[in-house]
C-alpha cells in the first residue's frame, strides 16, 4: 500500500475469475481506497527514508567494508569483555598464586523476637521455682529428723552395700524407697535389684536395705542414689545417699 503500489491487481483478477462474495468484494475495495488515499502521502516519506539506505547497500564495496567493520567491532568488544572478567584469574593461574576472594561481611545477628524473649523469661521463672521447691523440700527433710547412712563391705567375691534409714522424727514415715546409682564397672549381683522398698518406719526406728554388688574395677566411692518417703504432712521427701563408708 505504501508508495502507491497497486498490490491488489492480481487479487482482483483472481476474484473476477473465481467469484467472491459481496463481503469479500467490499473488503477488497476498502483496502484499495485506503491505499489510493494514503499512498501519495506516506509514499514520499517512506521512500525518502529507506531508498537512500537501499541505494547505499547496492554498492558491493561498501557492503563488504560495512560487514568487515561490524565483525571486527564485535570481536574487539568480546576481547575487552574477556580481558576485564578473566584476565585476573588467568594471570594468577600462570603466576601460581591463588586469587583473593572478597571477605564476607559479618552479618549482624538478628535480634531476638518477642516470642523468644518470653520463652526465655518463662524458662528462668520455671527454673527458679524448681530451685525454690528443692530448697523447701530439703529444709523439710532436715527438720524431719530422718537420717541416712551407707556402708560397703566385701563378702567373698561380692560387695555388700548397706543403706540404713533412721526415723528421728515425731511421726512415722511411709512408702520408704531406697534407689541406688552405680558407677561404671560396678553392677548388681544376680538376684539383687537397684531399688528396694522398706515400707513404713516408725518413730526412732531404723531399717536397712542390703544390695549385693559385683565389682569389675569401678570406684566404690562413687556409689550414689537417694531415699524417698512420705512424711507426716503427706509430702514426698527425698534424701540423697551420702558417700558410702568402706568397712574392712
Amino acid at each position: 500500500m505504501v508508495g502507491g503500489i497497486k498490490t491488489f491487481t492480481s487479487l482482483d483478477l483472481i476474484s473476477l475469475s473465481v467469484g467472491v462474495s459481496p463481503i469479500n468484494r467490499f473488503s477488497i475495495l476498502f483496502w484499495q481506497e485506503l491505499e489510493d488515499l494514503l499512498g501519495p502521502i506516506l509514499g514520499p516519506i517512506v521512500r525518502g527514508f529507506f531508498e537512500p539506505v537501499y541505494r547505499t547497500f547496492e554498492d558491493t564495496v561498501f557492503r563488504s567494508q560495512f560487514m568487515f567493520t561490524v565483525i571486527w567491532t564485535a570481536m574487539i568488544i568480546c576481547g575487552l569483555v574477556f580481558v576485564i572478567y578473566e584476565a585476573p584469574s588467568f594471570l594468577s593461574w600462570i603466576m601460581g598464586t591463588q586469587p583473593t576472594t572478597p571477605k564476607r561481611q559479618a552479618t549482624s545477628r538478628p535480634s531476638k523476637t518477642r516470642a523468644q524473649r518470653v520463652s526465655e523469661d518463662s524458662h528462668r521463672v520455671t527454673k527458679s521455682k524448681v530451685q525454690e521447691e528443692r530448697e523447701r523440700l530439703k529444709a523439710v527433710v532436715e527438720r524431719s529428723g530422718v537420717k541416712v547412712h551407707s556402708s560397703v563391705r566385701r563378702m567373698k567375691e561380692e560387695l555388700l552395700l548397706d543403706v540404713s534409714v533412721h526415723n528421728g522424727s515425731n511421726h512415722q514415715i511411709d512408702m520408704v524407697v531406697v534407689d541406688i546409682d552405680l558407677p561404671v564397672d560396678i553392677n548388681t549381683a544376680i538376684g539383687s535389684f537397684r531399688m528396694q522398698r522398706l515400707g513404713t518406719i516408725g518413730v526412732d526406728e531404723t531399717q536397712v536395705a542390703e544390695f549385693r554388688l559385683q565389682e569389675r574395677g569401678g570406684d566404690i566411692t562413687k556409689i550414689g542414689g537417694h531415699v524417698e518417703f512420705l512424711s507426716a504432712s503427706y509430702e514426698v521427701s527425698k534424701i540423697m545417699l551420702p558417700q558410702p563408708e568402706i568397712v574392712e
